[in-house]
Order: structure tokens, then sequence, then C-alpha cells
């Protein structure tokens, strides 16, 4: 009977600390948002604990960040039917079921990686920062299944325009980048190799001026050869969800 009492109290123990560990970094988590995003959290909070989930999930996060006015004005602008995404949501939380967890791990992700990116720009972490990592997470499916182009959404809240046309008419062109938070250096450096042939210590110089000067010219190209490759490296930035601005300008 005691070896049963202590391994319950053990039990007990774990249980408590891993709760005083949650609360301590919630508490850090949440000094790092702005107001906006602060509220997503707490109505994915207030959701979980509505419906008696232990486990935050993605879907919570996601149905969070859904508040936010700036993110559904975006969503409707794109085309997308707000309604029918929130009802989507809340089944998808209805049919959900506790664990023993506090967070999934991919809830986790998503705001380990806002956070990372805000602090990284020495400000704090926004509604937008959420759903530039909500829509690389589990909850991508759910939002295809709504007919709604997340990353197109994504780039017109990051650019604040939708992504340029790009002609193959004309003289030569500039083909030009420009900065955002979410699109990771590693890609820009490999698209400006294997795409424009730019050897690695120049594409390296390059994506570093883009990233501290906010833009930048790669390369001059033939109008026709530069769409074809900017719709390539386009199309490359898409899966990975990445809202890279990269078009033509006249020279």
């Amino acid at each position: 009977m005691e070896a049963v009492v202590a391994i319950i109290a053990a039990g007990f123990g774990a249980v408590w600390w891993q709760q005083l560990r949650w609360a301590r970094a919630q508490r850090t988590f949440v000094s790092s948002l702005d107001t906006d995003a602060e509220v997503a959290l707490h109505v994915a909070q207030h959701e979980a604990r509505s419906r008696g989930h232990e486990t935050l999930t993605s879907f919570h996060l996601l149905f969070g960040v859904l508040q936010d006015e700036a993110i559904a004005d975006a969503i409707r602008s794109h085309g997308g039917d707000y309604d029918a995404l929130e009802d989507r949501v809340l089944t998808r939380l209805d049919t959900t079921t506790g664990e023993a967890r506090v967070m999934t791990e991919d809830a986790q992700q998503v705001l380990s990686f806002a956070l990372s990116v805000a602090l990284h720009g020495e400000r704090k972490a926004t509604c937008l920062d959420l759903w530039a990592y909500l829509v690389r997470s589990e909850v991508a499916p759910l939002l295809a299944e709504s007919k709604l182009d997340p990353v197109g959404m994504l780039f017109t809240l990051v650019h604040g325009a939708r992504e340029p046309e790009v002609s193959d008419r004309g003289p030569d062109v500039h083909v030009a980048l420009r900065n955002d938070h979410y699109t990771t250096h590693e890609f820009v450096v490999g698209a400006l190799r294997e795409v424009f042939g730019i050897p690695e210590p120049e594409a390296l110089a390059l994506t570093m001026r883009v990233h501290t000067e906010g833009r930048a010219v790669i390369a001059r190209l033939p109008a026709s050869v530069a769409r074809a490759k900017i719709l390539e490296v386009r199309e490359r930035a898409k899966p990975r969800a990445y809202p890279l601005w990269i078009a033509s300008e006249p020279t």
C-alpha cells in the first residue's frame, strides 16, 4: 500500500510540476504577444476549457486567430467564406478529445515559431505571425477544404497587396526581391543558385542585402526569361507557405 501511495504521489507531483512549468512558460509567452495575439490565445484557451479539452491544439489556435478582424477581413477579401470556415473549425473542435498533455507538439511549434520570428525582429508576436505558421500546421487540410488560399492571403497581409502580375513582353527587366519575416534565408539562397545560376557567395550577399535593405535587384534578364524564372521560384515557395515577393521591374 505504501508503494502504491508513493507512486500516486509521484504521479501527482509530476503533473503538478508539468503544470507549473507550463504556467511559467505561458506567462513568458503571453508577455511576448501584442494585444490582438494575446486575445486570440485567450480565445483558444477558452474554447479548449469550455469543451473539457486538456490539450490545446492548432485548431484551438486557429479559432482564436479567426477572431482577429484583420485576418477575418483578409479571408473575405480573398473570396473565402469566413462563416463556413469558422463552422468547420468548431465542428473539428467538437470531435476533439482531451489527452494527458497541455499542448500538442504541432501547437507548440506554431507558437514557438511565431515567437522566434517576432523576437528576431525585436517586436511582439502578432496574429499574422500565428497565421503564418498555422498555414504550415495540421490545420492546412481544413483550410484547403474551405477553398481558401492561405498563402495568397498571407502574401497580401505581409506585403499590403496581392502578388503582382509578371509580363513576358518588352525589353530587359530587373528581377527584384523584397524582404519578409517568414521566407527562410536558405530558401532564397537556394533559389538564387538553382534558378538564376548565381554563385553561392553572391547569392548569400544578395540575400543579406534583401534582409537588411528590404529589397534588392538580383538579375537583369529578357522579360520572357525573367517571367519563367520568377514563376518557377514562386512555385517553389508556395508549397512551403512562404510569402516571397519576387517580380520584374523596369530597368
